[in-house]
């Protein structure tokens, strides 16, 4: 029991004032990581402001727009469409960004089709915006024999 009591209050002062100073260095870090932390807005998507300018970074989800129809006795399996990656970072004015929810491809001709296809695409960027990391962008388009005779 004597042996407990001395390794607890043994250096007691010494202890205490250890972890103040550890308190004290975490709190400091956290503050410094966030006074320097871009302002984020939380949305659908993440919006990051870039200092005294007026241009952002948005993340938004990428759609395939397919032009077309294919052979009469097959269909596109809409469930089953992949797009690879599904996010697209875009850059651009905050007045052109900031009610977009999504971008979409170039359009993809399925016309006549009646096999599956794997492509790469491009993506319709609104005027004086741009792709804020340049990728690219694949597509795979399953295309099923229609059940209906």
């Amino acid at each position: 029991m004597r042996t407990i009591y001395s390794a607890i209050f043994h250096n007691l002062f010494i202890k205490i004032l250890a972890l103040a100073l550890a308190v004290f260095t975490w709190s400091y870090i956290i503050g410094q990581l966030y006074r320097e932390a871009p302002e984020i807005q939380r949305g659908s998507s993440t919006v990051v402001k870039i200092e005294d300018k007026n241009v952002i970074v948005k993340n938004l989800p990428v759609y395939v727009n397919l032009a077309g129809m294919p052979d009469r006795r097959y269909k596109v399996a809409i469930d089953r469409i992949r797009i690879t990656p599904p996010e697209c970072a875009i850059t651009g004015p905050l007045e052109k960004l900031e009610n977009l929810t999504f971008i979409t491809t170039e359009p993809i001709s399925v016309n006549g089709l009646t096999k599956s296809i794997k492509q790469k695409v491009k993506l319709k960027v609104p005027a004086s915006c741009s792709i804020y990391k340049e990728q690219q962008f694949f597509v795979v388009i399953p295309i099923v024999r229609s059940r209906l005779r």
